[in-house]
């Protein structure tokens, strides 16, 4: 568990799936441009708890942590942050993150990136932490540089925006 002033993040866990579940679904056209794979995959309940599921067996094996951003005042669930595919011969790994739309502009996406990062750094000693970021995604670019992520490049052709339209990706990283 991480805590910040506002936030908890809590690693994924089978007790908050529900909740995930219908908040994702309810979120889906803001959330099908850059997380449709995992829309894909919890088009039901019980996909979501296998979803989930398989995210914490990932965490158990060290290849991924997979957190969810609750209100510390409430423990209402507001989003999701994780970093995945760690490469512990560097050791880095990719970064992804979203806040569900009802609780967009509060800068809980500050918050919780600037914590997990150091959890990510600091506790599970990473390296290198990289986010791929749309070009047209201007809150996610200023996110990623008031956090202190520098821009590194234009991955052409990188992803397909709800696994169909093929699109440009900024790299952002954080590194030691």
């Amino acid at each position: 568990m991480i805590e910040t002033k506002r936030l908890i993040l809590k690693p994924y866990s089978s007790d908050f799936a529900e909740e995930f579940y219908t908040k994702f679904q309810n979120d889906k056209t803001f959330l099908e441009d850059y997380f449709s794979r995992t829309l894909s995959v919890t088009k039901t309940l019980e996909e979501a708890k296998l979803y989930f599921q398989k995210k914490i067996e990932s965490c158990q094996k060290n290849e991924g942590f997979y957190f969810g951003i609750f209100l510390k005042e409430s423990d209402e669930l507001i989003g999701h942050i994780s970093i995945r595919e760690i490469d512990w011969t560097i050791p880095k790994g990719e970064l992804a993150y979203f806040i569900f739309n009802d609780f967009v502009g509060n800068k809980y996406s500050y918050e919780a990136l600037e914590a997990f990062r150091d959890f990510c750094m600091n506790e599970k000693e990473v390296l290198r932490i990289f986010m791929k970021i749309a070009p047209d995604n201007i809150a996610s670019k200023k996110v990623a540089e008031f956090c202190n992520f520098e821009f590194e490049g234009l991955l052409k052709n990188d992803y397909r925006k709800r696994q169909k339209v093929l699109t440009d990706m900024l790299l952002y990283s954080f590194t030691r």
